[in-house]
């Protein structure tokens, strides 16, 4: 790429008429660099039934914060390339990684990509959000709020994941997007194998597992979607599911989900439903020092084989293009013989547009254990979002 010359008056439009794209880079071959991102924090207050513990944090909602860098280059040959790097700051950790947080730090790094467009469709090779899940996660009213998950210094909270639908997470992969046609688009994604199951390791509160060891076989990912408009207003359905052979647990992972939208006059309506089945990995064989100096050995444990379904319904009002009051209510049905329980959420919220780069959040979210009401929780979060 030649040097890069600054455009300050493009600069200056773009970040006043597209704050999504703050600042635009031009170079004189036709390179294009865009720098965007958003920060967010809210004030967290947590009643947790749980030996009647509360708790009060200054912290991230369910996203961290993102620095975005967008790399475009000019149209050659009918196709368009493009590259994405963001990095993900928390506020939720501390400044050195001693101790807190996800690793010891307070950064993470999600998304490291390139993408391949043309008259075929789009080849996107490097890190992304998983196909499996995402409709789920960014229809959620929770992504630009706390929803639950609140304590233990992570970099972020829960949202709605794990009480409602699977994480999608941040994959290593190779997929293909098909063009659209007429409001179809197909997706196939080829993606580094991870062990352990994505639901809740048991409770509301323990953590979600997306990572482990590689396998011998890798992850596949599919995904159909049609999207819509009427007169007054719009709709979108979806089907996903994922594949992937665990080489020493007893269950095979198998993963599927469906889903819609609809918004009509101001209001907006979401319900999707998710299965699953997988293997959590059971612990390795031990040896343990006894007091009066002679040893027992802990024999490994086998996998358990562990299923469960969720489903999330939400509504809501949008005033005046700008204030969405909006409600959902899921369950999780963890047929997993160790807990074999059902857990409900609620959350309401209120989110404001201010202008383009703030937005004001207020949610209240309430995590009932049918099985155990020691791990009920009240949450309430208010605060919000700036974008540039």
């Amino acid at each position: 790429m030649k040097k890069l010359a600054l455009a300050s008056m493009v600069a200056a439009a773009a970040a006043v008429a597209a704050p999504a794209q703050a600042v635009t880079v031009m170079a004189e071959d036709g390179w294009t660099l865009g720098v965007s991102g958003s920060i967010n924090q809210f004030a967290v207050f947590t009643n947790d039934d749980a030996n009647g513990n509360d708790r009060s944090e200054i912290r991230d909602g369910l996203l961290p914060a993102f620095l975005n860098f967008d790399l475009k280059a000019p149209t050659m040959n009918g196709l368009d390339l493009a590259a994405h790097i963001s990095i993900s700051p928390s506020t939720n950790v501390d400044s050195y990684g001693a101790t807190s947080g996800v690793g010891g730090s307070g950064l993470e790094q999600r998304e490291v990509y390139f993408t391949v467009d043309g008259s075929f469709g789009q080849v996107l090779m490097g890190k992304a959000l998983g196909l499996y899940g995402s409709h789920n996660i960014l229809n959620d009213q929770t992504l630009f709020g706390v929803g639950y998950g609140t304590g233990g210094n992570l970099h972020t909270t829960l949202g709605g994941i794990g009480l409602g639908y699977d994480y999608a997470a941040w994959r290593s992969q190779i997929r293909y997007t098909t063009p659209d046609m007429n409001g179809f688009k197909a997706a196939f994604a080829v993606v580094d194998a991870t062990g352990g199951a994505t639901s809740l390791n048991t409770k509301p509160t323990g953590p979600v597992v997306t990572g482990g060891e590689d396998g011998d076989d890798l992850r596949y990912e599919a995904d159909l979607s049609y999207a819509g408009a009427f007169d007054g207003g719009s709709y979108s359905l979806w089907a996903s599911g994922a594949i992937q052979d665990h080489e020493t647990l007893a269950e095979d992972a198998r993963y599927w989900t469906v889903g819609g939208t609809l918004k009509v006059s101001g209001f907006e309506f979401m319900a999707q439903y998710s299965d699953a089945e997988d293997a959590f990995a059971g612990s390795a064989a031990s040896a343990t020092l006894n007091a009066d100096g002679t040893v027992t050995l802990n024999p490994a444990v086998a996998s358990t084989e562990a299923e469960w379904n969720q489903y999330l319904v939400q509504a809501g009002y949008r005033f005046a293009g700008t204030t969405l009051v909006s409600a959902n209510y899921a369950e999780l049905e963890d047929d997993n013989a160790a807990t074999d329980e059902n857990i409900e959420k609620w959350t309401v919220g209120i989110y404001h547009d201010v202008n383009a780069n703030l937005k004001l959040v207020a949610e209240y979210t309430k995590v009932e254990d049918d099985n155990d009401d020691l791990y009920d929780q009240d949450i309430i979060a208010i605060g919000g979002f700036m974008f540039f």
